[in-house]
């Protein structure tokens, strides 16, 4: 007989949802769908499932700072988290979305940043979901049937969205949004975070190993 069965979830992948409250929220948003939209003006035609993006650059705009204040404070919190050594990090990229009717974004990554996020300034009803990838790129070749799908078996984790929620994640791990089925466009506002000093201490080489013990 046995004496005990353990389970042991190993390589969590974190992904850090952040709500603010309505007062913040509410007067943001108004503030940064004005900003979009002005950078935006006038919108070139788009191809069926295309959307509308402003160059990386929002996190230099003076008109963004208050939004870079909440993702700056955002990250340190995740970094925290994962109780990393680190001496300083920057945002490195920007960039608003707008998907109108139909407009989604592919599956992709962000390579050469460590983490990544989105907030969502306007979220139509039916278009509230960040969908993400299982990185195990083995986990797919056998997959049975199953009674019900879990964190054990799926494939795919799809987060649902709403306005004034911010949403950060590793940037290697693989993330979409479905097509836009409202009337109404969906924006949101992605970023990238990466060290300060990565090239000169964070990626040294490492001489000792990664390994973490399991302990019962």
């Amino acid at each position: 007989m046995l004496k005990r069965q353990a389970v042991h979830e190993i390589f969590p992948t974190p992904i850090w949802v952040a709500d603010l409250d309505g007062e913040t929220s509410g007067p943001l948003n108004e503030h940064l769908l004005r900003t979009i939209y002005d950078l935006t003006e006038p919108r070139r035609a788009l191809a069926p499932g295309g959307s509308w993006q402003t160059d990386p650059v929002l996190h230099e705009r003076p008109a963004m700072s208050d939004f870079m204040s909440i993702v700056m404070k955002t990250a340190k919190g995740a970094l925290e988290f994962l109780d990393i050594d680190y001496e300083g990090f920057d945002c490195t990229a920007c960039w608003a979305n707008i998907n109108p009717t139909g407009g989604k974004n592919s599956s992709h990554t962000h390579p050469n940043n460590y983490l990544s996020g989105v907030y969502y300034v306007a979220v139509p009803k039916g278009a509230g979901n960040i969908e993400f990838g299982d990185p195990r790129g083995q986990a797919s070749v056998i997959m049975p049937p199953t009674a019900t799908w879990n964190k054990f078996t799926g494939n795919k984790v799809a987060v649902p969205v709403m306005p004034g929620r911010l949403v950060i994640f590793p940037a290697w791990l693989s993330h979409s949004v479905p097509a836009n089925t409202g009337d109404e466009h969906r924006v949101s506002i992605s970023f990238n975070i990466m060290f300060t000093n990565y090239t000169e201490t964070m990626s040294g080489t490492l001489w000792k190993s990664g390994s973490v013990q399991l302990r019962d």
